[in-house]
């Protein structure tokens, strides 16, 4: 029986279980809205909030017309340091309500 890393079979767990996406999409949210948080200011999080993931899109609650038009012409940056947090590129377009 081959050894393997403790990442390695936490990682086949959570596919086995149906997790890894779930466990995944949440991470995603908490990533972009810490990148909000510190990149935009904490007056920005008050407005603006990642709130779903899915297949590739992530969508964002924004309560400011500024503050969406900021994110729409800053969309490459933001998903640039995003995607920098996981080992693949993974979110692959942005989509704004409000």
């Amino acid at each position: 029986m081959p050894w393997n890393s403790l990442k390695d079979l936490a990682q086949q767990r959570l596919t086995d279980k149906g997790l890894h996406t779930k466990v995944q999409d949440a991470l995603v949210l908490d990533q972009a809205n810490e990148i909000i948080r510190n990149f935009f200011g904490a007056e920005a999080f008050e407005k603006a909030r990642a709130i779903y993931f899915s297949e590739g899109i992530l969508t964002m609650a924004i309560l400011s017309q500024s503050l969406r038009n900021e994110l729409e012409s800053q969309q490459v940056e933001f998903l640039a340091i995003l995607n920098d947090k996981f080992s693949e590129k993974i979110v692959y377009n942005l989509r704004f309500l409000g």
